[in-house]
């Protein structure tokens, strides 16, 4: 089976989602080390929820990427169960 070649629409899609996971990446290893050795409160998402407002097709993505890894998490755990029967 041959694989065409993913579409503009599909590569912008997985472009988001890439930024999405940069965001939280950033905020949990570059932020909140920083924000805490100055001493400041840090508060979890609240880079990424301003993030998401300038952008908010990335945050978009990251909603849908979530969804997709729970839809797949409840697929995998249901084949195993019946696998198991």
């Amino acid at each position: 089976m041959t694989l065409k070649p993913l579409t503009a629409a599909q590569k912008k899609a997985i472009y988001h989602v890439a930024l999405a996971l940069v965001v939280a990446d950033m905020e949990e290893n570059v932020i909140k080390p920083m924000t805490l050795k100055e001493g400041k409160p840090f508060i979890k998402g609240e880079f990424s929820k301003i993030y998401f407002k300038k952008v908010p097709q990335v945050g978009q993505a990251e909603r849908a990427f979530k969804n997709a890894v729970a839809q797949a998490q409840r697929d995998i755990a249901a084949s195993l169960k019946h696998k198991g029967s």
